[in-house]
């Protein structure tokens, strides 16, 4: 794990502790940017499905028999 110093606004560093429900600095920077990473995968998982030709002409779902 990579020991950084950084210049963080308090008041916004209590807003996340208040948010994620987490008493220390480095909880909240841990769950901070484990969501950002989240909600990146999930804007491009949902441009990738995106990309998925849609076919007008289907009436039904096939399920398995």
């Amino acid at each position: 794990m990579a020991v950084t110093s950084v210049d963080i606004d308090s008041e916004l560093l209590r807003l996340a502790k208040s948010s994620f429900g987490v008493r220390t600095n480095r909880e909240a920077i841990d769950l901070a940017l484990r969501d950002v990473v989240m909600r990146r995968r999930q804007i491009e998982a949902i441009d990738a499905i995106a990309q998925i030709p849609l076919d007008r002409d289907a009436t039904a779902i096939p399920y398995g028999d």
